[in-house]
């Protein structure tokens, strides 16, 4: 049975399910409260043909992935690379499971989670660089795994499409492959502001390793040139803090002569795709994201 937000809300914050504050506990601690959270999302999971869970080299010592099988097939599968938000500091493959189960299954592709390290042990370029080593390995090994060699299809939501960003701006600086589309709900890709927050400027500190705002537009997006990127498809709440970041890439990507999707969803706030196992609407808004991930690979995908 679906549920309003605001039911939903009520519900979780009924059974002691409740987001971390890392501002006002030690991190270890937030995270464990962080954990619990994103485990009440991820009960009694859509189930997939085969889930399979990778070690590879990464640039800063070995980087876990885990791919999502949707069915059982011989043919070369397509795939999506999932990006998740939890702001740098939290979440695991596991944290976003139903997420990643769910567009599996939507999408007929292989989704493929990078379980990158965290801030604030690790501050940018670290979890760009290692979500690039994921690409690489995916467009160089995965055929001994049933995938397709060609460009993926990048996912993320919140800090995890501002890497998406930023990797695809990086492949396209080092002439290499562009990814085959962006998918990207509710990104926080605008860096620090005075006016924000006292969370989201917490957030950026310890993505950065500094406190106040950045020049750096391989870090922070919308300081970038955002010219020359695949395909786009932007999805956020209309109730989001972060909306106006959406919207100003939205326009700024459009100035670049690029011709982004944007849909926004009434009443939903960021981070609402977790909640596709009981808001109605958000299933729905990954229905139509997942449409456009199967528009970005156009005749590769299978029949």
């Amino acid at each position: 049975m679906y549920l309003t937000y605001a039911q939903a809300a009520k519900a979780f914050a009924a059974c002691g399910a409740a987001p971390a504050d890392p501002l006002s506990m030690p991190i270890e601690q937030a995270r464990q409260q962080q954990d619990r959270y994103f485990a009440e999302f991820n009960r009694e999971l859509p189930v997939l043909a085969e889930v399979k869970n990778v070690l590879i080299s990464g640039p800063h010592g070995d980087l876990p992935l885990r791919l999502h099988y949707p069915a059982k097939t011989s043919a070369a599968l397509p795939v999506i690379v999932f990006v998740r938000g939890a702001g740098w500091w939290a979440g695991s493959l596991d944290s976003h499971a139903r997420t990643m189960h769910s567009l599996a299954l939507l999408t007929g592709c292989v989704v493929c989670g990078v379980d990158y390290r965290r801030a604030p042990e690790h501050h940018f370029p670290v979890q760009r660089d290692e979500l690039l080593t994921a690409i690489h390995w995916l467009q160089t090994e995965g055929a001994g795994h049933g995938l397709q060699l060609a460009p993926p299809v990048l996912f993320g939501e919140s800090a995890g499409a501002t890497l998406c960003l930023s990797a695809a701006m990086a492949l396209r600086d080092q002439g290499r492959p562009a990814p085959a589309g962006l998918v990207l709900f509710y990104t926080n890709a605008g860096g620090s502001k005075p006016t924000a927050r006292a969370y989201s400027r917490w957030v950026w500190t310890q993505y950065l390793g500094h406190e106040g705002a950045s020049i750096d537009g391989s870090a922070v997006p919308l300081l970038g040139d955002l010219s020359g990127l695949p395909p786009m498809w932007l999805g956020a709440g209309e109730d989001d803090p972060l909306m106006a970041d959406t919207l100003t890439l939205e326009r700024l990507v459009r100035a670049a002569g690029q011709t982004p999707q944007l849909v926004t969803y009434p009443g939903l706030p960021h981070g609402f795709v977790m909640w596709t196992g009981l808001l109605a609407p958000a299933l729905q808004a990954l229905e139509q994201a997942s449409d456009a991930a199967r528009k970005f690979f156009g005749s590769r995908l299978v029949a």
